[in-house]
């Protein structure tokens, strides 16, 4: 079964809710409440299976790539990959990665 994507609202609520997700990346779950604070990001997240593994923040007035988090379990598969196309489909544009990860790709 192929990953889903999802919009939610950044909300105190949807911060704890990801915190499974986050369990790893104590630094990234900082950045989410910053984000939440700002109110300058939207917030999307992969669904597997009626789970949530990977959690992206996507700029708020154009398709740029903040950061991503893949859930540990779920790494190495191309979820990542998958997450960002379909990021895309939902915002009816492509995503732009962010310079560090152009860099990484090339």
């Amino acid at each position: 079964m192929p990953i889903s994507v999802q919009a939610h609202p950044l909300s105190p609520e949807q911060c704890q809710t990801f915190e499974q997700v986050l369990r790893d990346d104590p630094e990234y779950r900082e950045k989410l409440q910053a984000a939440q604070d700002a109110g300058d990001r939207r917030l999307f997240a992969a669904h597997f299976n009626g789970k949530r593994v990977a959690i992206a923040l996507i700029e708020k007035n154009q398709p740029v790539l903040d950061w991503m988090v893949v859930h540990p379990a779920t790494r190495g598969r191309g979820v990542g990959k998958d997450f960002v196309r379909l990021i895309g489909q939902a915002l009816g544009e492509e995503v732009n990665l962010p310079a560090h990860c152009q860099q990484a790709t090339s």
